[in-house]
């Protein structure tokens, strides 16, 4: 333990050097991961259009088999 305050001041100044390195690494931690997330919602955005653009499709097939049955029993 320190015995003198100067002593005292330099354990102080290398706690918070201690706690600085674990911040700065917690923060490069968080912005890897932000981003991985942004990466991620990017891929799913592109893969919610990719499936809103096949359901569209095949609606637009599922009008045109129900307009030529109706058609069909028209006739």
């Amino acid at each position: 333990m320190a015995n003198n305050p100067s002593e005292h001041l330099i354990d102080e100044i290398e706690a918070l050097a201690t706690q600085l390195d674990g911040l700065v690494q917690t923060c490069s931690n968080l912005r890897a991961e932000n981003e991985q997330l942004r990466e991620a919602e990017q891929t799913l955005a592109a893969e919610k259009a990719d499936l809103i653009t096949r359901n569209l499709e095949a609606k637009r097939r599922i009008d045109l088999v129900v307009d030529r049955l109706r058609s069909s029993q028209a006739s």
